[in-house]
């Protein structure tokens, strides 16, 4: 915590500093009376709401802050503070959605790129912390839900395999070998594939252990949670000491029965032409779909060629999914560091593992300093940019195009997001566009993870000095 505090101010203080011309002024809760009276002489005035709310958020008065703060958005009010601030009363509440949608607008109106960023930052955690409240919402519902029988056509649910060894060094291969098909069935456009993230929160919400996700039960109980028309299940085996064995069962959940098995064997060598032909070989015979040459080629290619990478990036997901972001990130670096060309899925994940930690080890308060710093409220020590012109509502353009897929960056609904939404996996790769665009139109180069800034000694410093008893 300490650490990423001192970092954000480090960041701000490279700088350089200038006055900020139209931002709301900075409030504190003293001024909650004051302000209480001056939004009764002038109920129209949402700027003084916005005030309010924000007194209110930092004396930690949070649900009086959203509702004056979406009072204000509701009567028309779009300027950043207004949404930064209910963002951040809605994340503090736990509402995820809410804050979600808030933050999501605020990155098209904000006017502080360094606020953006740790925005989007956020978005990948609350995109995990809605996964992980839906799944709960889903299992409470799991009654209605099952007697409904509602499903996604053509939707597949590939559950992490279960692992059959006493070769723990090889265990991480199931989260590995998951991950990979999931992206490999992504590639067939018949098929709607839910994401990796939204699974793991709902097995982890059933307290599963990876013996567990292979058995028909599971499969089916998850199958209808998901609202999954296909399942994917099955167990990983070591034979001896380098051969791999991978029997799956894909299970028709509106008929709780199963619609094909396979079998699969390949030394350790060859473990990734194993889990290709496991994909191409389920969609084309189980599933009864016809993959395009292209299709297959994409599958084909899509693998990493060092086998120690590939374990070290089992074992960061496995970390990811434990909640020890610092670990995860250390095995990631461990596969690029193997691996450098990489798996096409590294790159979001250690995107997403990044903005994790960052998210964690600070909080709300921390992003009241950079708004009020650079310029979102109050004077700020450095001045924002001009309103954005190219994104946001009424341009054609969205607010944000993120985050762990996704999230957040944020997380992106899909057919199946009635039960549970996506992960912030895909987000990430959103998020490192956004970040780029943001770095080409701002007059002051964001900083992350940099103790300098380039271009800083550029900023105009104004410095004002006030004589006893006079104006300045």
């Amino acid at each position: 915590m300490m650490h990423a505090r001192r970092h954000l101010f480090v960041l701000l203080a490279a700088m350089g500093s200038t006055a900020c011309a139209g931002a709301l002024p900075e409030v504190e809760p003293v001024d909650i009376p004051r302000l209480e009276q001056e939004v009764a002489g002038a109920p129209q005035d949402t700027d003084l709401q916005v005030q309010l709310g924000m007194a209110r958020f930092k004396g930690t008065d949070y649900e009086g802050a959203r509702t004056v703060l979406q009072g204000a958005v509701d009567a028309g009010n779009e300027s950043g503070p207004a949404f930064l601030y209910l963002g951040m009363a809605q994340e503090e509440l736990q509402d995820w959605a809410a804050a979600r949608a808030a933050y999501n607008t605020y990155l098209g109106v904000g006017l502080s790129a360094p606020a953006r960023a740790e925005v989007r930052k956020r978005l990948t955690l609350i995109g995990r912390n809605l996964l992980r409240a839906q799944a709960q919402q889903a299992l409470a519902q799991e009654q209605e839900i099952t007697a409904t029988g509602a499903i996604t056509p053509q939707s597949v649910s590939v559950l992490p395999l279960g692992f059959n060894s006493d070769r723990a060094d090889l265990e991480p291969l199931i989260y590995a070998l998951s991950d990979m098909m999931i992206t490999d069935f992504k590639v067939s456009n018949a098929l709607v594939v839910l994401e990796r993230a939204q699974i793991q929160t709902l097995l982890d919400e059933m307290a599963l252990t990876s013996a567990g996700y292979a058995e028909a039960t599971t499969g089916a109980r998850a199958g209808r949670l998901l609202r999954a028309e296909h399942v994917f299940q099955g167990v990983l085996t070591t034979l001896g000491e380098s051969d791999l064995q991978t029997d799956v069962d894909i299970l028709n959940v509106p008929n709780t029965a199963s619609a094909g098995q396979l079998t699969e064997s390949a030394i350790l060598e060859q473990l990734f032409d194993m889990e290709k032909q496991i994909v191409i070989r389920t969609i084309r015979e189980v599933l009864g779909i016809e993959l395009t040459p292209a299709e297959e080629q994409a599958i084909l290619e899509n693998r990493m060629e060092n086998v120690l990478a590939f374990l070290a990036y089992g074992r960061g997901l496995r970390a990811l999914d434990q909640g020890d972001y610092e670990r995860a990130q250390t095995e990631f670096a461990l596969a690029v560091s193997l691996e450098p060309a990489s798996f096409q899925n590294l790159d979001v994940a250690m995107a997403q593992t990044a903005a994790l930690t960052d998210a964690t080890n600070s909080g709300t308060p921390d992003l009241v300093g950079v708004a009020s710093a650079t310029g979102e409220t109050g004077a700020g020590v450095v001045a924002p940019p001009a309103a954005n012109t190219t994104e946001g509502p009424g341009t054609g353009q969205p607010a944000a195009s993120g985050t762990l897929t996704s999230v957040a960056e944020a997380v992106s609904p899909t057919a199946t997001a009635s039960t549970l939404d996506l992960g912030s996996a895909s987000q990430s790769k959103d998020q490192a566009t956004q970040q780029t665009q943001d770095t080409n139109r701002e007059p002051v180069q964001e900083a992350q993870n940099q103790e300098t800034v380039p271009g800083a000694n550029v900023a105009q410093i104004r410095i004002v000095i006030r004589r006893p008893g006079g104006d300045s």
